[in-house]
């Protein structure tokens, strides 16, 4: 029974492959941290190295040559062994432009062909030189465990670091290359917690700049919200007296209605002044009433049908009604009457 064929899952998201984002922004952030600029966060391990031929120096860098420094060799921490060139075999490749995965695997391929050595017992190296936009010159570096052991035996028993670093040459001596399988891991632990204890304290540095620069912002917030409160305070204390003067504002105005409506009141004496001018002679009055701009009068006159025509004349006074009937009792000179009258304010001059 035949199987089909797996294919492996990659993991994507909108078209992006996320594992070789993953691997692209490792690569770009390991040649950040070999920039000058960021060089000094977290510098390399002083080591002393050890010459062919027994003697020592001093390097910093793996990346730079060594410093002729027997004082500072002797105080180095770590060590490492550079070995001569009669145990190594060099070939440089031209490859094309290939992500680091992609080219470790190239170049295992590459090694097994040219290794003289068993595969077992093959150590290998490579670092990259020139290269251009589409290609890159890849030097490789392979020797024996077994040689390398053997070397480090009879020339270097002394050294008390178990296993010790093996480095070899790079080509123009512009630096060293670390021989896989030969120590360095304490080394590499060591510089790690250096560049963790660094990059914590570059991102503290950062956090208190951010901080700096957004508390004025902060400030000014959290001074706009005590303001508001105090404000949402002030509000609920004030509310019944805000209360209280809308309502009596919608009273001043259905006061001003009501005035609008009924006019301006005339003084009683005024009112009163105005009617008796206004009665003729053979009039007399009984009762006298003013509401409002409303007066009622009752008493005795000769003619009520002229008194009201007379009255109805009188500038200031308008509406002239009786609400009932004059009355002439028998034997009386003059008839009883009952009258209503409006006032007009307009007609009415102000009071003397």
């Amino acid at each position: 029974m035949s199987s089909l064929p797996v294919t492996p899952v990659t993991q994507k998201f909108f078209g992006i492959n996320l594992v070789s984002l993953w691997r692209d922004m490792r690569s770009a952030w390991r040649g950040m941290l070999e920039w000058r600029s960021l060089a000094w966060m977290w510098p390399e391990i002083a080591v002393r190295l050890w010459l062919p031929g027994g003697a020592q120096a001093l390097c910093r860098n793996i990346n730079l040559p060594h410093t002729a420094d027997d004082a500072g060799a002797r105080a180095a921490r770590f060590e490492a062994v550079l070995l001569p060139e009669d145990l190594l075999l060099r070939r440089t490749l031209t490859l094309p432009r290939l992500q680091p995965a992609d080219l470790q695997a190239a170049l295992a391929l590459e090694v097994q062909s040219l290794s003289p050595f068993q595969h077992e017992d093959t150590v290998w190296v490579h670092y990259t030189g020139s290269h251009d936009t589409s290609s890159s010159q890849v030097h490789l570096v392979l020797s024996a465990r077994s040689l390398i052991t053997q070397y480090l035996i009879a020339n270097y028993a002394h050294l008390k670091a178990s296993p010790i670093e093996v480095w070899t040459t790079a080509l123009g001596g512009s630096g060293y290359t670390k021989m896989p399988g030969f120590g360095g891991d304490l080394r590499a632990r060591r510089g790690a917690m250096w560049r963790g204890a660094s990059a914590a304290l570059f991102l503290l540095l950062l956090a208190l700049l951010v901080a700096l620069a957004v508390t004025p912002s902060v400030q000014l917030y959290l001074r706009a919200l005590r303001a508001n409160h105090s404000l949402m305070l002030l509000q609920q204390k004030v509310a019944p007296v805000v209360a209280q003067r809308e309502s009596l504002l919608r009273a001043t105005e259905q006061l001003d209605s009501l005035a609008k409506l009924v006019g301006k009141p005339v003084p009683v004496l005024q009112t009163l002044d105005l009617i008796t001018r206004a009665l003729p002679d053979d009039t007399s009055l009984m009762s006298f009433k003013v509401n409002g701009l409303k007066v009622s009068i009752s008493g005795q006159t000769g003619n009520s049908a002229a008194l009201m025509k007379q009255l109805g004349a009188t500038p200031g006074l308008k509406d002239v009604k009786a609400p009932s009937a004059a009355v002439k009792p028998l034997g009386a000179a003059r008839e009883s009457f009952s009258i209503e009258i409006m006032l007009n304010p307009e007609q009415i001059g102000p009071p003397p």
